[in-house]
């Protein structure tokens, strides 16, 4: 049986590994499966499984906290099982892998799916901090509404990008130009992936001073904000370590060894999956994103809802509102200035309240 001459295919990790195969000649003979493998090491017997059932675990108490613990949290935590099976999924078929490494669809199905499962946990992050900033919208560096649209429409953009690098560079029957196609396609999305995540972080910071300043950082924002650091953190080491690993050859230990794919891929987002469970955000936040903290960081009003009077397309390109900002046509219905607790009214009013019991006081004594 003739051979051609092993071809080596590079990687972004341990889930796209580095492929080496030898293509047979069928005109010969036909191959024999065992003698292809389109992983760099075999996948562990019993491992992936395990992690499938913490992950299912964790999806249906998701599932029972959005319809029934917490009746209408499905509104900001649909994505929450949603991600979870995708890595049930994604781990199940990998199990596979294990007793069939010649598999080639099995193994580009696995390589897809747990390479677009984490961003799924980047969209819940985003609709959660959404919902927070219609809570106190009167700190809001971005429209609450704004936040998920724009990072999720930017996210689509790159998991479309992922995907399909993903699918081209792991599928060692393209020819070596749709390969190397696929692996730019991947780099380009990770770099994309972690500018916009870092980005999303800061708005995070931005908000969280604000809420320091103004004191409102009451225990139920505090319980948010923190529980969206931990998840942001979580998800950065995996997206860190995902654009790193593309960078090493395929027999480094970043690449070629399984242990690091567990320890900074999978248990992150696993953690982060059970943090979700433990700190679901309509336990801390209203149903009703008409329901706001005054600024006086005690009361809670039902409002009329933040209204955004800009086109839908405008405000995807400037979801910051900038030209409002530069022409003093700032589009944000400030009816927390008018509930007669904030705005000048309201100031004019516990100042008004201040003064009489400090004179009290002093008639008193």
């Amino acid at each position: 049986m003739s051979r051609s001459s092993s071809v080596t295919v590079a990687s972004t990790d341990t889930l796209l590994p580095a492929t080496s195969f030898d293509k047979h000649n069928t005109l010969g003979a036909m191959a024999v499966p065992s003698d292809i493998s389109y992983w760099v090491y075999k996948p562990t017997k019993g491992v992936s499984i395990a992690f499938a059932v913490l992950f299912f675990i964790s999806g249906v108490l998701h599932a029972w906290q959005n319809n029934l613990k917490y009746k209408g949290s499905w509104r900001v935590g649909f994505l929450f099982p949603w991600a979870a099976a995708l890595f049930v999924a994604g781990l199940i078929t990998r199990e596979y892998c294990a007793y069939h490494t010649d598999d080639l669809g099995v193994f580009v199905a696995s390589t897809v799916l747990l390479f677009i499962a984490p961003p799924v946990y980047n969209g819940a992050d985003y609709f959660i901090f959404g919902r927070l900033l219609y809570y106190v919208p009167y700190l809001s560096p971005i429209h609450p509404g704004r936040v998920w649209t724009t990072f999720v429409a930017l996210d689509g953009i790159d998991g479309i990008i992922a995907a399909n690098g993903a699918s081209y560079a792991a599928n060692t029957e393209n020819s070596l130009s749709k390969i190397k196609t696929g692996i730019i396609l991947v780099k380009v999305s990770l770099f994309l992936l972690l500018g916009m995540f870092l980005a999303f972080i800061y708005l995070i910071v931005i908000f969280h001073r604000r809420c320091l300043r103004a004191n409102v950082f009451t225990h139920n924002v505090k319980v948010v904000v923190y529980s969206l650091y931990l998840s942001a953190f979580l998800i950065l080491i995996r997206n860190t370590f995902r654009t790193a690993a593309f960078f090493y050859p395929p027999d480094s230990t970043a690449n070629g060894k399984e242990w690091i794919f567990w320890v900074l891929e999978v248990v992150p987002m696993l953690l982060n999956s059970y943090l979700l469970n433990l700190y679901p955000p309509l336990k801390y936040l209203p149903h009703n994103n008409k329901i706001y903290l005054a600024v006086d960081g005690k009361t809670e009003i039902e409002g009329p809802g933040m209204v955004e009077n800009r086109p839908f397309l405008l405000t995807l390109v400037d979801p910051f509102d900038l030209v409002g900002l530069v022409t003093g046509q700032d589009n944000k219905n400030r009816f927390w200035e008018h509930d007669g607790i904030g705005g000048p009214g309201g100031s004019t009013r516990r100042a008004n309240e201040d003064e009489s019991e400090l004179v009290h006081a002093t008639k008193e004594s």
